[in-house]
């Protein structure tokens, strides 16, 4: 496995620890490769808010 693979599994293991529909959506999306600002569009939300929701969802992966 490559390093990057390794980074995706073991986000997959702690995607249970994320609550909320929006903190989910945002992460899958990331996982698929898309871009904050095509989220954004997709969400209708701000790309800083995209950000805001991605830092979100860390912190509650690494509780």
């Amino acid at each position: 496995m490559c390093k990057y693979e390794i980074k995706v599994a073991e986000v997959q293991k702690r995607i249970l620890l994320v609550n909320g529909d929006r903190e989910i959506e945002v992460l899958n999306r990331l996982l698929n490769g898309n871009s904050m600002r095509a989220i954004g569009k997709h969400m209708k939300l701000s790309s800083t808010t995209i950000i805001r929701v991605r830092n979100n969802t860390l912190k509650q992966m690494m509780k």
